[in-house]
């Protein structure tokens, strides 16, 4: 596999983890949590807040290594 192709996915899935890791705690231990109603129907919110918090840190953090890659 090429170089360039490591970097990228190795990049993405380390801010997509981080950005999981801050989605958990905030549906666990933040204020978004107070919000999601119990039960049921409560995943679709937290797979939404989930798969936002995970692309958007991903992207991040894929950017940034990209900027500092020389």
């Amino acid at each position: 596999m090429p170089p360039l192709l490591l970097f990228v996915i190795k990049n993405l899935a380390m801010g997509a983890i981080i950005g999981l890791a801050v989605a958990c705690w905030l549906v666990a231990f933040g204020t978004v949590g107070s919000h999601i109603p119990s039960g049921i129907g409560a995943y679709l919110p937290v797979g939404m807040i989930a798969y936002s918090m995970a692309s958007c840190f991903g992207m991040g953090f894929l950017a940034t290594a990209l900027m500092f890659l020389e």
